[in-house]
């Protein structure tokens, strides 16, 4: 079993063990990712599974799903934290625009916070709010592959993110990027 293979299994089974951390290390020794060349896969929708943070909302939950849906040729993002088990842009949510820092960051424009809650009738309950002082980050990329993303954030943080098979979630999110 090659690195990322016993890396993607160890996320799954124990998210909070050191070991990931040395794994994902040595996965980033190997990476040959570039956004001009692989920019197309990072769309998609990506679970949270490690990050070195201690912020709680950084930590794996086995009851909220953390999740990093980018659709990067549009330069649009959302992390949003949801209940586990509900297949909708439901939860707490921040909205980014994306751009192209240099072959390996992307620069994160945050634009919109808050809460985004369900359909009542026709209704979409929402209380985002338009983020008025500009809050700027970054991430680089620094291992791709077609089902695990590791990457180092502004501040220093390593994440270790998973893909997971969410089309209709990603659809959801682009009809959810059009009505901001």
């Amino acid at each position: 079993m090659n690195l990322e293979q016993q890396l993607l299994d160890l996320i799954l089974s124990s998210p909070k063990t050191r070991k990931i951390k040395n794994m994902a290390e040595e996965l980033e020794k190997e990476s040959k990712f570039t956004l001009n060349m692989d920019i197309e896969k990072l769309k998609g929708v990506w679970e949270l599974r490690w990050s070195s943070s201690k912020a709680p909302f950084l930590d794996y939950s086995p009851l909220v799903d953390n999740l990093q849906i980018l659709d990067p040729l549009n330069l649009n993002g959302l992390n949003l934290l949801k209940p586990k088990g509900i297949n909708s842009i439901i939860g707490t949510g921040i909205v980014a625009k994306l751009s192209s820092l240099n072959e390996k960051k992307i620069g994160v424009s945050f634009t919109h916070a808050g809460i985004i809650g369900p359909y009542l009738g026709v209704r979409k309950i929402n209380a985002l709010a338009k983020i008025k002082k500009e809050q700027k980050g970054w991430l680089e990329i620094t291992f791709l592959s077609k089902n695990l993303r590791i990457c180092r954030g502004d501040k220093g943080t390593l994440f270790v993110l998973r893909r997971i098979k969410e089309n209709i979630l990603f659809e959801r999110f682009q009809e959810f990027i059009k009505s901001l």
